[in-house]
């Protein structure tokens, strides 16, 4: 079938890869962490579809999609040598080259504890786990320090500006581990804590559920930046340690500047929980992700969001279900409608979805599918997909790598099959 060229613009629009100041880079679910490379070239980002994305600066395209996790991704750093690691709810952490590629050049095991925070320096790399325990890698060899102490989850990780691998934990304290001494408790702040970020001084700064951000300096004081009455669940410094951004559940980032601690910016998240931030290197912009799986850049001087929200689609396109093409935009995060060019990648997370009906499930030739795919025994119908996101990808095939979305509305769901099936026939 061929579709007139405004249908053809509008699935563009939903499904091609996102263009700079149109529309805004999208993942498959949640993103829960960000890393900037030290040269401000790259970053990358992870989330709840258990990808590993590296973009440029600008946010343009994505350079390379990686869906080697099996498990969402909680964490991210940028390592010292351009690369960057990534750790995931099964505990695994994956070491990539600077440009991303499919599978990670190494792999660290944590025991099978889901990995919540990263932190590298000089070729060490500090993990913070949902058991209770953290460890400190040698990555020249791949050895660890079990770093234990904490009573209950760990929750973040950082270097301190000497060196010293400090962790925070839901039992409220901070904790220094140095090499040669025994570990010890700096503060107990009596209530959870979820995330850390290093300054330049020697200054480390500490998120609570309690929506307040405490300073700890090296001699031990501290102080409060208050940033609400909602939980905090991300934090980032500039390099220079001039700026501090905070951001949590309850939406929004809130940017200080330092060490007056002047609230600078409250930057909005179009009311969506923000996960993770990630400042470049000169401090001019300010990186952040979400539960709406987007990514957005600010810019730390004025506050105004550099790339825009994508462009609503027209009021009316012959043939086409346009409240199905609303709902298909959270699958256009990981699947494309048509297949890609000869000889070129599908740079989308999933594999396409041109042919959907009538296909058998795990048959899209080179897509790297989860076991449960790969047999085949299922064929793609509307009774199929909508089975799935009534049910959960993870109860209908259990052990797929799908992230795990379910669409409870009856009108949605019915829209959405329309459109699919408009959209997909060859």
């Amino acid at each position: 079938m061929r579709w007139p060229w405004p249908l053809l613009a509008l699935l563009g629009a939903l499904a091609a890869p996102p263009a700079a100041a149109q529309e805004m880079p999208l993942h498959g679910g949640a993103v829960r962490a960000l890393a900037v490379a030290a040269d401000g070239a790259r970053l990358a980002s992870g989330g709840f579809d258990q990808s590993v994305i590296v973009w440029p600066a600008d946010l343009s395209r994505s350079l390379q999609v990686s869906r080697w996790h099996r498990g969402a991704v909680q964490a991210l750093v940028a390592l010292p040598g351009g690369g960057f690691a990534s750790g995931d709810t099964e505990g695994r952490i994956a070491l990539w080259p600077p440009e991303g590629a499919p599978a990670p050049e190494r792999v660290l095991q944590a025991e099978g504890a889901a990995i919540t925070a990263l932190a590298a320096r000089q070729g060490l790399l500090l993990s913070a786990a949902w058991d209770g325990t953290a460890r400190l890698w040698r990555l020249a060899d791949g050895s660890a320090r079990l770093l234990e102490g904490h009573a209950g989850q760990v929750t973040a990780a950082t270097f301190r500006a000497d060196g010293t691998p400090v962790t925070a934990g839901a039992d409220g304290t901070l904790r220094a581990w140095p090499e040669d001494a025994p570990p010890r408790i700096l503060i107990n702040l009596g209530l959870p804590q979820t995330a850390l970020a290093a300054l330049p001084d020697g200054s480390l700064a500490s998120a609570g559920v309690d929506g307040v951000v405490r300073l700890l300096a090296p001699d031990g004081a501290t102080r409060q930046l208050e940033a609400g009455h909602s939980p905090l669940a991300a934090l980032a410094s500039s390099a220079d340690g001039a700026l501090l951004a905070a951001a949590g559940p309850s939406g929004g980032v809130a940017v200080w500047a330092l060490p007056e601690g002047r609230l600078r910016h409250t930057l909005s998240s179009a009311g969506m929980a923000v996960w993770a931030l990630g400042f470049s290197p000169d401090g001019a912009r300010l990186y952040t992700g979400g539960a709406d799986r987007r990514l957005r850049i600010f810019n730390t001087a004025s506050g105004a969001a550099l790339n825009a929200e994508p462009a609503p689609p027209p009021e009316r396109v012959a043939g086409l279900d346009l409240q199905g093409a609303r709902v298909f935009r959270a699958c256009g995060a990981c699947h494309s409608l048509a297949a890609p060019p000869p000889g070129q990648p599908d740079l989308k997370a999933g594999p396409h979805l041109a042919g959907l009906f009538g296909r058998r499930m795990g048959s899209v030739p080179d897509y790297p599918y989860s076991e449960r795919l790969r047999r085949g025994d299922r064929i793609w119908t509307p009774e199929a997909v909508a089975e799935l996101f009534t049910r959960g990808p993870d109860v209908v095939l259990p052990g797929t790598r799908m992230p795990v979305q379910v669409l409870d509305n009856p009108g949605e769901m019915a829209a959405l099959l329309r459109f699919l099936q408009q959209a997909t026939q060859p």
